[in-house]
């Protein structure tokens, strides 16, 4: 049993504090984003810390689950720590995410990776992801401030 459902045993669905990591890896311009399961939107690869995990270890592990790339760390670009969402099944929680710039490791393919988490990967531009569903406002945030070399900001 990972970390979250068995806090979420004890707590059930009131509203907890998550530690998330994304990464942001940037080609010609254009940043991949993920077309989640859960919610059917598009957000940053990344996911939940597990205990005994640092955030970069978390990244590269979720980053590759996500979306099948192995990525290296390059550099923390900021933390955003006020916000909330809920989820599909009724959690709520309050959402602590670290990210960071990431480069590829292995060759990326848009057109082919799935999984239980990934509908859909595409690489897009800011003009492009106006005209997309983003997950929530954090991760509207980080992808806004990426494209606008806005950081640090205290969010």
């Amino acid at each position: 049993m990972n970390y979250i459902q068995n806090i979420r045993k004890k707590v059930g669905k009131d509203k907890i504090i998550l530690n998330f990591t994304c990464g942001i890896l940037s080609q010609s311009g254009k940043i991949l984003l993920q077309k989640r399961a859960d919610k059917g939107t598009w957000g940053l690869p990344g996911g939940a810390l597990e205990l005994g995990e640092s955030a970069l270890e978390a990244l590269v592990r979720e980053f590759y689950e996500e979306t099948g790339v192995e990525v290296r760390v390059e550099k923390l670009l900021n933390v955003y720590t006020k916000y909330s969402d809920s989820y599909p099944n009724g959690d709520e929680a309050q959402v602590l995410t670290i990210l960071y710039l990431v480069s590829s490791e292995t060759s990326i393919s848009t057109n082919f990776f799935t999984s239980d988490e990934t509908l859909e990967l595409g690489f897009f531009d800011h003009s492009d992801i106006q005209n997309i569903a983003i997950v929530n406002q954090q991760h509207q945030d980080m992808i806004n401030d990426f494209f606008e070399n806005k950081f640090p900001i205290d969010r």
